[in-house]
């Protein structure tokens, strides 16, 4: 379930390192490379959010704006001492003195080798060469933090281990407030908010939710139209160029992609690889139906929100857009993404003063 695993005490081995630096103070140090775009930006977006009225948290944040690559990993190891170190982008860190930290949250990095070979092109090259990385620096990290519990059985599986070290905690996510004129959603309107990769096979599922679309609306008298997060190049490279119910609208910011979602009657989330889902988690804190596959992992994150197909065929995908249309989730109580929450725990970090 989303936060079943709650904060927890570093392990004996974190605690005997923390012995052999006791009295090491100053800030936490963590690393956000690579947050460029996706869901690393959105957790950094979070991450800014919950510091800003926090200067006396005890954060230092390094790695804006730059690539998580050698040059990066091999500088960021000669920064000093720290009580701990946090690397909010898959790589642990190696040497640093401290209780060590680090974030698994690209799945592409935990593949077994039959979801390999069933990728349309293979695993990207850039991938397979950070994978061994990955793993080898999270042997020598204290706490592993991933974001679902999917991605801790990734985990768990190939490196058996780190299981005792292995905290599941979704990622943050803040309420979106409504805008005026911006919270009137379209109940036809369906977001399909992905970003096209050559490991997805998105061109063969986007036919089927075309024709799926093509099928609500035939039903009901209603017209249906599917936003796709895709430019149209990349649309006509899928063979998605002739469907009549996706509109390509290509890469968004933040902001417009706010917009979107606020009047869509409901979501499209049709990719089968995630260790969480962004797109899952806005859809439930704002109450918009989601259709995805009905995997263990979407209804962890999604929730109450989730419509599921069992199958990818266009009568699976038809019935459960039919049903996403006409469902109007019930508001839950509270946050389970809760950023203050997460953070607190996460950095250590000291609440500002009244």
């Amino acid at each position: 379930m989303v936060g079943g695993h709650r904060g927890r005490r570093p392990t004996r081995r974190g605690a005997r390192r923390d012995a052999r630096v006791s009295g090491a103070s100053g800030p936490v140090l963590v690393d956000c490379a690579g947050a460029q775009m996706g869901g690393a930006l959105r957790f950094l977006t979070e991450l800014d959010g919950f510091l800003a009225p926090r200067p006396g948290a005890g954060v230092r944040l390094i790695g804006r704006g730059r690539r998580v690559a050698p040059s990066w990993l091999a500088r960021r190891e000669r920064l000093g001492r720290y009580r701990r170190t946090v690397a909010l982008n898959n790589v642990g860190y190696l040497a640093t003195r401290g209780e060590r930290w680090v974030l698994l949250r690209n799945a592409l990095h935990f593949l077994t080798p039959a979801e390999v070979r069933a990728l349309p092109r293979g695993l990207p090259a850039d991938i397979a060469r950070a994978a061994p990385v990955v793993r080898l620096l999270a042997r020598r990290a204290d706490v592993v933090v991933v974001p679902a519990s999917s991605m801790a059985e990734r985990v768990r599986t190939a490196l058996p281990r780190l299981g005792d070290r292995l905290v599941v905690r979704p990622h943050p996510l803040s309420p979106q407030p409504a805008r005026p004129g911006e919270d009137e959603r379209v109940r036809g309107a369906i977001l399909c908010p992905v970003l096209f990769a050559s490991f997805k096979p998105m061109g063969r599922l986007l036919r089927l939710a075309d024709t799926a679309a093509a099928m609500v609306a035939q039903q009901t008298g209603a017209s249906v139209s599917i936003v796709v997060t895709a430019t149209d190049e990349e649309a006509r490279e899928q063979g998605l160029a002739a469907c009549r119910s996706l509109r390509f609208v290509g890469r968004l910011t933040p902001d417009a992609l706010r917009g979107h979602q606020r009047r869509a009657g409901a979501l499209l989330y049709p990719t089968t690889a995630e260790s969480f889902g962004y797109p899952l988690a806005e859809a439930r804190l704002a109450g918009v139906p989601v259709i995805a596959r009905g995997t263990g992992h979407n209804a962890e994150v999604a929730g109450p929100v989730l419509v599921p197909y069992r199958d990818e065929s266009a009568d699976d995908l038809a019935a459960a857009m039919h049903a996403a249309l006409t469902l109007t989730p019930q508001p839950e109580p509270g946050n389970p993404f809760d950023p203050v929450d997460y953070f607190t725990w996460l950095l250590d970090a000291k609440e500002p003063a009244l």
